[in-house]
This record gives C-alpha cells, structure tokens and sequence, in this order.
C-alpha cells in the first residue's frame, strides 16, 4: 500500500526566537507534517521555488522581503497554495471584516497555539481547502488597509492590467487603460483571478478617490452580482436601483456589453509589453554593475538587484521626460542613454528597453561606455 505523502507546512517570521518556539511545538504535537522555516520574504520564496510546500503561515512586517509582498508572490506563482496570516498589528475586527470578501485565516499575536493547531489541521485537510485556497484581491487589499501600509499594486487578470496606488492603506488613485480614479477602482477590484505585483512605494502623491476602500469592494461586488443576476435574466432592466453614477456594465467582461459614456470607444485596459529576460541575465552577469532597478511605463518597479538596493526608491519619470525633450530639441536622433554623476565615484546609468526604464548604479572605476557596448549586444 503506498504510503501518502506527509504534508509541508512553511512557516514565515523575521523574529528566531519565535519562530523556533512555533517550530518546536508543532513538532512535539507528533502530527503527520513536516515544518520548514524562513525569516523573510525572499528566503520563504526560494524555499517555494525549491520544496513542495502545502500551506504557508506567514507574518506580515518583516525586512527585505515583507509579508505582503509574498502573498503577491503566491498570487501569482502560487494561487492554490492555502495561506494563514498571522500578525502583531492587528484590530479586533479584522477576521470578520475579512470574511465579507474571502475566508482566509488572519491570527494576531500573541498566538493562541490551540487555535493555531485547529486552524493548521483544517487548512491541510482535503475538505477544507476549498474554504481557506487562494488570496483574492480584495483580501489582499483588505490585508493592506488594516496594516496601513503604502505601495502600489500592479494587477493582472486575463491580459488585462491595472494600478492601484494606496498610501497608509487608504486607495489614492487607479487607472487601467484610459480609465482612472474610482471608474478604474471598480473595474479591477472585480476582476477574477487576479495576478498580484506589489511595489513597497506609493507612485502617486495626489488624491483622486474619496470613497474609503471598504465601501469601493461592497460596492464594485455589489454592481458586479447585479450585472451577473441580470445576464443570467435579460428581461430585468440592467441598472434598475442603480445609483446615477453607476458606471452601467463597466465591470462585465463580455465584449458586446456597452462601455462607461465617459469611454465609449477606447477598450478598458491596454496590455503591457513584456520584459526581455536576457535583458535580466545581463544586468545580474555584467560585473561594472553594482545595483540596477527596471521600472514600467508607469514608474511601477517590476525587478531589481538583491537587497538592499539604494534605486528601488527612484521616481525615473522626470528624468525620462528630460531625456525625451532633449532628443527633441538637439534633433540628433534617439537619446541611447543617461549619465548622472553624484561626488568623485558614483555613476548611474539609466537608459529605455521598450516600454521599460532602467536604472544603474556602477561600481567605482567603471566606465559607462563599456557597460552600455556589453548591454547592448543582441538587446538595442
């Protein structure tokens, strides 16, 4: 009789001390799984690139790598993958404001181990996973509001895309294609299946949406259950009870609905051009560099060296947009690339690949001219 696999559970803190401690005692439980550890983002990430792993316990606030930017990981590479949530900072009624959007497990500190226990055993077992898989976005979004947390989500769903930009946990602004602010909100905040990236910095500064993030995920819900209940009943009119700034079916995704009157011909979202990985295997093989940051079109951090990275924290636009009124005004063509020199030894290069921004830092002694030659060769 082949014996069933013993079930991996990794469990994710920056604090040893406590970490061992829940470590040790799952272990003296003498339950049928193995315990894996990590004590940030980053390593928990390469333990899921590496092992089989059948449900993470993660805290939240950790350095290098912090909590949310994990599940971001685990919502894109990962989706199945079940998750408990535990952390210091939390309000009594965060677990059943949760509940609303998705049932994921969400436990403060200091633990109750029995409910850790219970809440383990229920999240390995085959019955249970439907209940406690997957993070949606509205979780993760509800995740960032109670944390108070700033930063910008990039948001994919059926080759669509979006940005969320939160400061303090409160939502600023949105935008997908040529829709923007609480239009956009509605629309992402409802799309299934959503992928997660998440840049630790808010990209924006002015305040576009009023509405409070809880009242934008009831509502965007809300219009999108009354959109389904409506197609699956074409006699009922659509927007019957609707508020009048009700965007009509912004949130369907069919193509013969009608479009926002604010948009009637431009589609939704525009898909974004995706990054050249030899472009990445340069960057990391290229010895004359010392850190290097690769941004969107909309300033979005999508990759960057190990940590720390000093050009992580970069706003690259204002320079971009000087470089662009330079090749108009000298009229010699495409601007290759930018040189900043900061003191006797710092330079950084930033130069275009597509729709990406690329930002490096040099290591002292090296020359710009080679680097770009090197870079160049099979990508410009």
């Amino acid at each position: 009789m082949r014996q069933a696999r013993m079930p991996t559970i990794l469990l994710v803190d920056d604090e040893k001390p406590f970490l061992l401690s829940l470590r040790d005692g799952l272990i003296t439980l003498d339950r049928n799984f193995r315990i894996l550890t990590a004590n940030n983002g980053q390593q928990a990430v390469e333990v899921l690139t590496t092992r089989k792993v059948d449900l993470l316990v993660t805290d939240l606030k950790m350095p290098i790598m912090d909590g949310f930017e994990l599940l971001a990981y685990v919502s894109r590479c990962q989706p199945e993958l079940p998750v408990i949530v535990m952390t210091a900072f939390g309000t009594p009624d965060i677990e059943a404001r949760l509940s609303k959007i998705q049932a994921l497990h969400y436990l403060e500190k200091p633990l109750d181990f029995d409910h850790l226990t219970r809440t383990i055993d229920n999240a390995l077992a085959e019955e249970k996973h439907s209940y406690i898989r997957g993070i949606t976005l509205a979780t993760f979004l509800q995740l960032v509001h109670m944390e108070q947390k700033s930063c910008t989500l990039k948001v994919h769903s059926r080759g669509r895309v979006g940005y969320l930009y939160l400061r303090g946990g409160a939502l600023l602004d949105a935008e997908t294609g040529d829709l923007h602010g609480e239009e956009a909100a509605y629309r992402i905040v409802a799309w299934d299946d959503a992928e997660i990236e998440m840049d630790s910095i808010c990209r924006k500064q002015e305040k576009k949406i009023e509405a409070t993030l809880e009242f934008l995920l009831m509502e965007a819900f809300r219009i999108k259950d009354e959109d389904a209940a409506a197609e699956a009943a074409p006699d009922v009119p659509r927007n019957e009870g609707l508020p009048e700034n009700h965007f009509g079916n912004l949130l369907t995704d069919k193509e013969d609905a009608p479009r926002s009157s604010m948009n009637p011909t431009q589609p939704a979202t525009n898909a974004p051009d995706k990054l050249d990985p030899n472009l990445l295997e340069r960057l990391e093989k290229t010895s004359e560099i010392l850190e290097y940051a690769i941004f969107d079109a909309k300033n979005f951090l999508e990759h960057k060296s190990r940590e720390p990275c000093s050009l992580s924290g970069l706003d690259p636009s204002y320079l971009f947009q000087v470089g662009e009124e330079m090749e108009a005004y000298v009229g010699c063509g495409t601007l290759s690339h930018v040189m900043v020199k900061a003191g006797q030894k710092n330079r950084f290069l930033f130069f275009r690949h597509g729709s990406h921004r690329i930002a490096i830092s040099l290591k002292p002694g090296s020359r710009p001219k080679p680097v770009m030659e090197q870079l160049a060769e099979d990508l410009f």
